[in-house]
């Protein structure tokens, strides 16, 4: 009968070996998968920004795996990505979020709209389910309420409202009209602007928020708009509708400015608006108007392999990715949440190169979880890009 008590041994001797094994990621040979959340609008009009964020960090992950992934102890590391539609809808992404942790012991998510942030900033916190948000949004959720378990990717973008306005004014513009998107992050977006514009001595005309992912006639809003004859438009949201409000104002002859709020890209707009028609605009930089070297190296890599238009979107994710990785092997943890927020903030974890990475991080304010990447203004004028300098925000 030894014969049958020792494979009775080895049978729970196997099982024992398999359920280690399953803590913390699923083996893969001698590699750890370790799966990392994405919950974002990949179908309807927000899709197009959903699906550059999993791109980048698609990108990311196989760049990080192809080299072997991370080493803690005697272990090896490697990332999957989990992904879920959420329609930017914030009961599907808190639902997405509860899969991930409950089901798929998931660690860290991220997420890239204001409004789904906020729910999931409801539930990341709860002892035993606890996970990391990073959140891709420059709405600075931190300001209301901070959160321990959450890192921010983007720049505030109350960095923008300090530069645009010179920049309008400066132009001789005093009427605004509003007309950006509705929703958590445009309303949040519309009620700063407007108290900064208001304070410094402008004026606002015509308000008429439209929701830029259900809307595709923009010409009742904007009729509203131009009828009290702005100096410029106030407006933005996904870049595709973005375009769509800029290129219908055009055709209804506004002759005056714009002002883009930072989710809409400019090199997305101008291949659907054309350059005239973006004339006195101001915005965000163009991606493929950075200094850093990397960033376009990266980038023609990234249209090559995935043949889509690279964005910032997908640039900052990839290097926030990079940036988790190293804040997961500084932790010694993949699945220590605590350990891993507080390693963001441990030597150079969180500072990257411009010459390695698509975007140069100066580390991290531990205090509010926000990374410090700086942000920058361009004015389009005689039909060309101008550039402003480089704003280092976390220094003023």
């Amino acid at each position: 009968m030894r014969w049958k008590a020792a494979i009775s041994l080895l049978v729970v001797t196997l099982l024992i070996v398999m359920g280690f094994a399953g803590c913390g990621g699923e083996e893969e040979g001698e590699k750890v998968v370790v799966k990392i959340g994405l919950t974002a609008p990949l179908s309807g009009i927000g899709a197009g920004y959903g699906q550059d964020i999993k791109a980048g960090l698609d990108m990311a992950i196989k760049d990080i795996n192809a080299k072997g992934g991370i080493k803690i102890g005697d272990k090896t590391y490697v990332f999957e990505l989990a992904v879920a539609d959420d329609e930017m809808v914030p009961e599907k992404s808190m639902s997405n979020a509860q899969k991930f942790v409950l089901e798929e012991d998931i660690k860290v998510i991220w997420d890239p709209t204001a409004n789904t942030i906020q729910s999931l900033m409801t539930i990341n916190e709860k002892a035993g389910e606890e996970f990391l948000i990073m959140a891709y949004t420059s709405v600075p959720l931190y300001a209301q309420k901070v959160n321990k378990y959450m890192v921010t990717l983007p720049p505030p973008f109350s960095v923008y409202i300090k530069d645009w306005i010179p920049v309008a004014l400066g132009f001789g513009w005093k009427k605004m009209g509003m007309l950006q998107t509705t929703g958590a992050y445009g309303e949040l977006w519309g009620k700063t602007f407007k108290d900064a514009w208001t304070k410094a001595g402008g004026t606002v005309v015509a308000e008429a928020p439209a929701s830029y992912y259900t809307e595709t006639d923009f010409t009742p809003y904007l009729t509203t708009v131009l009828a009290a004859n702005p100096d410029f438009i106030f407006c933005g949201g996904p870049s595709e509708p973005t375009a769509l409000v800029i290129d219908q104002a055009r055709n209804m002859g506004f002759k005056g400015g714009f002002i883009v709020i930072d989710q809409a890209k400019l090199d997305i707009i101008v291949d659907k608006t054309g350059i005239e028609k973006l004339e006195g605009c101001i915005g965000v930089l163009p991606v493929n108007l950075s200094q850093w070297k990397a960033t376009m190296e990266i980038g023609e890599r990234f249209e090559k392999e995935y043949n889509k238009r690279y964005t910032w979107e997908a640039a900052i994710c990839y290097t926030g990715m990079h940036i988790l990785a190293k804040a997961m092997e500084e932790a010694g943890s993949v699945d220590d949440v605590a350990a891993i927020r507080a390693a963001f903030a441990k030597g150079d974890v969180s500072k990257t190169s411009g010459d390695e990475l698509p975007v140069e991080f100066a580390g991290i304010n531990d205090q509010t979880g926000a990374l410090l990447m700086p942000g920058t203004t361009v004015v389009v004028e005689g039909g060309e890009w101008q550039p402003r300098e480089m704003m280092r925000w976390w220094e003023q």
